[in-house]
């Protein structure tokens, strides 16, 4: 087994300066850095879980010892490659450069990768191996990316920001991510390993605008105000304090209920803060109205989307698998009924999943919301979280039915109608109807034809009173009638995008 040094302030930085660049070249000749280089080798799925020892199919696809096979060899497959080839692979650069770097061990005549490299929406980034969490260094594991990376970097808002805080940054990913939309970003981590591994990361992917600091929350970064904050903290609900990436040390879900009640005071005014995390959820209380508590006198609107829930022996078991990979299965039970009597202690009997997205909004009534995530997103989903909270910003101003009825709605250019037909003894019967939208959110929902007309009737322009009067007579029932609930399906229509607000008197 690899011998990680415990002092991690020499790793990860090369002598010369130069040699970011040398290392980023030779990454791009490759073609490391290119978005199709899983495709290259016949590969679709997810590559980091990927070891040349279990697929003897991506080993024969590897073997020609060019540059790109070697790399991926190194660092994606985390197999040993021959000394000599290594060298002409990287020259200029010397092997020696690269394990005082931290990014190789060489043991003999062959070389091992000390990091994960991993090509990702036009950046390359390190992180480690999942093998130093069998080691003394495990406590400082930094993680890579993975399904939560995937997912708050697809929900984060792409608009301009002054200045946009990382926290939690890990390996720095989403400060990267955010840096083409920001003038100053800033990636903070408690786990100084973390820290190094994000400047290295900056330096190889030549940003400039940023700046990665070690501390705890937002100690460091006290004094300033953002426009966005982006988090995928330690948010695992768990006993243990073994892993910092994982682990928060606070008990059940405090870690994410300290940065809702401290982010508001480095927001600026209609600044974000979007945090992708777990909540305890239990018997005796509905869990929206649990996090509802969470943002009284936060001065923020939150909107929490919910994307799974699990039972707390599933999420147990999940996240013990994921960290003990050689426990003998005694060792496992005994570690599983210790969460078990954790999550039983604190009166847990499931977690949700899922986004938390606040807005500083001062000056006014607060609101919040929360929701089911819908069953697919369609491409980056920053816009319809905008949209989101807009709609719902509408809603606020309309909560009462005479007033809603006198607005002009228009229906989205991304919905849809999709019909189901059987065969049937006069040719095809309509079996089932939905509405669907093709972009972003990608609600569905059953629809009737009544529904469907509504819909394709608001033009932005006709009040919506007049479309029900109208949809009373063909029904012979009188709008009074149907006003009410139609009201309600009407808002929930409007609140997950398949209807906007149009052109108001």
């Amino acid at each position: 087994m690899i011998k990680y040094a415990a002092d991690t302030s020499q790793l990860f930085e090369f002598q010369d300066q130069n040699d970011f660049d040398r290392f980023r070249d030779l990454l791009s000749r490759s073609g490391y850095m290119d978005a199709g280089l899983l495709d290259s080798i016949g590969i679709n799925d997810d590559l980091p879980a990927i070891k040349g020892n279990n697929h003897p199919l991506l080993l024969e696809r590897t073997a020609s010892g060019s540059p790109l096979h070697t790399l991926i060899r190194l660092f994606l497959m985390e197999m040993p490659v021959p000394i000599d080839i290594l060298k002409k692979t990287i020259k200029p650069m010397t092997v020696d450069d690269w394990e005082q770097a931290g990014l190789i061990h060489c043991r003999d005549q062959e070389v091992v990768a000390a990091i994960k490299l991993l090509p990702f929406q036009n950046l390359v980034v390190a992180f480690d191996l999942t093998s130093i969490m069998q080691t003394p260094l495990r406590e400082n594991y930094v993680m890579g990316i993975g399904s939560s990376t995937i997912t708050l970097s697809n929900l984060t808002i792409r608009r301009h920001s002054r200045r946009t805080l990382d926290l939690g940054a890990g390996c720095g990913i989403h400060a990267f991510l955010a840096a083409p939309h920001s003038d100053r970003t800033i990636a903070v981590d408690i786990n100084p390993r973390a820290v190094q591994l994000a400047k290295f990361n900056a330096k190889l992917n030549n940003i400039r605008n940023i700046e990665c600091l070690q501390g705890d929350f937002f100690r460091p970064v006290s004094e300033q105000k953002f426009d966005l904050v982006v988090s995928n903290p330690p948010f695992v609900i768990s006993p243990e304090t073994r892993f910092i990436y994982r682990d928060g040390g606070l008990e059940a879900d405090s870690v994410t209920r300290k940065i809702v009640r401290n982010v508001p005071h480095v927001l600026n005014e209609g600044g974000y803060c979007q945090i992708l995390c777990n909540w305890a959820q239990t018997k005796e209380q509905d869990w929206g109205e649990r996090l509802e508590n969470w943002f009284e006198g936060s001065g923020c609107d939150a909107w929490v989307m919910r994307s799974e829930s699990l039972s707390a022996a599933t999420y147990a078991s999940t996240w013990i698998k994921h960290t003990e990979f050689f426990d003998q299965e005694t060792e496992f039970a005994q570690r599983f009924r210790r969460w078990m009597d954790y999550y039983e202690e604190h009166g847990i009997q499931s977690v949700g999943a899922g986004l938390i997205t606040m807005r500083k909004s001062t000056g006014k009534a607060s609101w919040f919301r929360a929701d089911e995530s819908p069953d697919k997103m369609l491409g980056p989903c920053g816009e319809s979280i905008l949209a989101g909270f807009e709609l719902r910003d509408f809603l606020e101003t309309v909560k009462d039915d005479k007033t809603f009825l006198d607005s002009r709605l228009r229906h989205s250019p991304d919905i849809r109608l999709e019909q189901q037909f059987d065969p049937a003894e006069q040719g095809w019967k309509t079996t089932s109807s939905f509405i669907t939208l093709t972009k972003g959110f990608a609600y569905r929902g059953n629809s009737d034809p009544l529904i469907a007309n509504l819909l394709i009737k608001c033009d932005g322009k006709t009040p919506l009173k007049n479309l029900i009067t109208d949809m009373a007579a063909s029904l012979g029932a009188s709008p009074e009638q149907l006003a009410p609930t139609l009201c309600g399906l009407i808002r929930k229509l409007i609140e997950q995008g398949f209807l906007l607000p149009g052109h108001q008197n």
